[in-house]
């Protein structure tokens, strides 16, 4: 009814007592009451609003009328049957139409319904009926996570929710920072350092981050090489040789790199391709002789005992440097974790369309719980992730998304019905998601994310100014 307050997301128990049991849905859209002769009645309406007529109505019937043409219906999908206070899939039970009772579940009951493990929890912001809700860290741990929208509409703020939500709790952090915004989580917003300014730690690629080639080894070097430079097979064999001589010699260095290059004995072609190649690792800037400015992974993450979070910014850095970076730090990391010298971290990439076809994610995505690293993508481009991603993806957290393509591929992919995410997602407003896998029991959930105690930046920066105009003001103009 029109008193009612009923909003798309919103979940509703439909309680028959006589059976013991309830019915829980979820309103995905809804429309006005199309009875028999409404359009016929408010057009009558219309026309006696034009006419000076004089209406008795001792029974008040013209509210009830107005009721009823104002009454919605609600479309719903069907989650679950609950039955001695247990979630039960949908059994085709459906409840008495005339001896049940309809109430709105409140965050406190869905919860509890979801059955979710764990008991860190992170607080995330509020329903859409402004009670709070939050997930627990042990959702995000062994998982895949995907954040995806439109610009602007949140997604990097809440990532950085659940990034300190999990340093909260001892976690381990790495962060592939495209837009300089993580360095935000030091301070508070009046300025003074938050209270994760000594877990937090940032590193530029070509100032205090350089890797020696000795430390990234020959496996690493040769990935860098063949999915990075794209080396032919006949150079890149060569290049192997290069490296076990210089290996053998004990001098894997830049410098002792070029000097073999230059007098190898090879095709001249397959020479200049390796010199061409060396310059480029050379123009990075990541890369070094000198241990004094070497950065090693493990002696990062040794100093975390309670956990922390390594934050490499890459704002600067140029398209071809930033994918030989990510390479070589995905694999380094996974060498690590394999060796067991690091602990298992979560990973969180930004802007992940950029360099996510350049390295071999899939192979990671698809082995990360054995390698001990999980990993969360943020973007605005759901279809460059591809199907495979959203497949393995065990909690999605959708934006406002409004191109048809957009919320074509994620509905086919995300692990509820097509109708509810188009229906949802669509009319989602700047700060609102939906929250879809694991970390919600498989119950879609519409989140109004909270604000955050320290410093979220990455806005937009603008030309123009933006400045608040009051009333009277505008009255005046």
């Amino acid at each position: 009814m029109p008193e009612e307050d009923f909003k798309k997301g919103d979940y509703v128990r439909i309680a028959d007592e006589r059976e013991g049991r309830s019915l829980v849905v979820q309103v995905y859209d809804d429309s006005y009451l199309d009875t028999m002769g409404i359009q016929e009645e408010m057009l009558r309406d219309e026309l006696f609003a034009t006419t000076e007529l004089v209406h008795s109505d001792p029974l008040q019937l013209n509210s009830i009328s107005y009721m009823i043409k104002d009454a919605k219906v609600l479309m719903c999908k069907i989650r679950c049957v609950v039955e001695g206070g247990v979630a039960l899939p949908d059994m085709g039970w459906l409840p008495s139409r005339s001896n049940s009772r309809i109430t709105k579940l409140s965050a406190e009951d869905l919860i509890s319904l979801m059955g979710r493990r764990g008991t860190r929890p992170i607080s995330l912001g509020s329903t859409l009926s402004g009670e709070e809700f939050f997930i627990n860290a042990e959702d995000l741990d062994g998982r895949l996570t995907i954040i995806t929208g439109r610009k602007e509409a949140g997604k990097s703020h809440i990532a950085k929710l659940l990034a300190t939500g999990l340093l909260d709790y001892g976690a381990h952090v790495l962060v592939f920072d495209l837009n300089n915004e993580y360095g935000g989580l030091s301070f508070s917003k009046d300025g003074s350092a938050s209270r994760y300014s000594a877990k937090v730690r940032v590193l530029q690629p070509g100032h205090n981050m350089k890797f020696t080639i000795r430390y990234l080894g020959r496996r690493i070097m040769m990935d860098i090489f063949q999915n990075v430079l794209e080396v032919p097979g006949a150079t890149l064999r060569e290049f192997l040789r290069v490296w076990d001589y210089l290996e053998s010699s004990g001098r894997i260095t830049l410098r002792d790199m070029e000097d073999v290059i230059q007098h190898w004995h090879c095709n001249e072609l397959v020479r200049d391709a390796l010199l061409a190649r060396y310059y480029s690792l050379l123009s990075s800037g990541i890369f070094t002789d000198s241990e004094r400015y070497e950065v090693r992974l493990e002696d990062l993450y040794s100093r975390d005992g309670d956990g922390g979070a390594v934050i490499i910014s890459m704002a600067g850095v140029n398209p071809l440097a930033r994918r030989m970076l990510v390479e070589a730090v995905l694999a380094k990391v996974v060498e690590t974790l394999e060796q067991r010298i690091l602990p298992p971290m979560f990973l969180f990439a930004e802007e992940a369309h950029l360099y996510l076809r350049q390295t071999y994610w899939e192979d990671l995505i698809t082995r990360m719980r054995h390698y001990g690293v999980f990993t969360v993508f943020i973007t605005n481009q759901p279809d460059a992730l591809g199907t495979g991603v959203y497949r393995q993806a065990d909690n999605v957290f959708l934006y406002n998304f409004t191109n048809d393509r957009d919320l074509e591929t994620i509905a086919q992919a995300s692990m509820t019905d097509a109708e509810t995410v188009k229906s949802i997602v669509r009319s989602l407003p700047p700060r609102h998601c939906l929250m879809l896998g694991k970390a919600v029991g498989d119950l879609p959930v519409v989140l109004r994310v909270r604000d955050a105690s320290f410093q979220t930046l990455g806005f937009t920066r603008l030309f123009f100014p933006v400045q608040e105009v009051t009333a009277g003001e505008r009255t005046a103009s």
